[in-house]
């Protein structure tokens, strides 16, 4: 894992191995952001999951290993100022089939590759209204 912040954009590579999303959170952290917007993603993901939102998150795991089409979306800090990813993937498997959803869980399959904007200015924050969770700026 390394990372290196220059003026607002962050430049991530996770290594074989780690733990996507908590790679993520962990170098936020780290770098001292307190919310991101994901640019770029590349590379692959092994033991995913993937979820469609029904009311509930409807998960489906997916083959492994699965390379990274695109991946979108936001880490913003939550009521108790933990780091909380909402992340979108596209991710096709070695016959091109391509699957996308919500990604709630993912290990990086030999590189992942990301570019993250850390706004100026704003910060994202997520609360809980009534029972949604909802994205605020500050």
């Amino acid at each position: 894992m390394r990372y290196r912040l220059a003026e607002n954009i962050l430049f991530i590579k996770l290594d074989d191995g780690e733990d996507f999303l908590g790679g993520l959170c962990e170098i936020m952290e780290a770098s001292g952001a307190d919310s991101g917007i994901i640019l770029s993603c590349v590379g692959m993901l092994r033991d995913t999951v993937l979820a469609y939102f029904r009311r509930d998150y409807l998960e489906k795991a997916l083959p492994s290993p699965m390379e990274i089409v695109s991946i979108e979306g936001n880490i913003a800090r939550d009521d108790d100022g933990r780091l909380q990813p909402h992340v979108h993937a596209t991710l096709a498997d070695e016959s091109l089939n391509v699957h996308g959803g919500h990604l709630r869980r993912a290990t990086v399959h030999n590189t992942a590759e990301i570019a993250m904007m850390i706004p100026i200015g704003v910060k994202l924050v997520r609360k809980k209204i009534d029972s949604r969770i909802e994205l605020f700026f500050e």
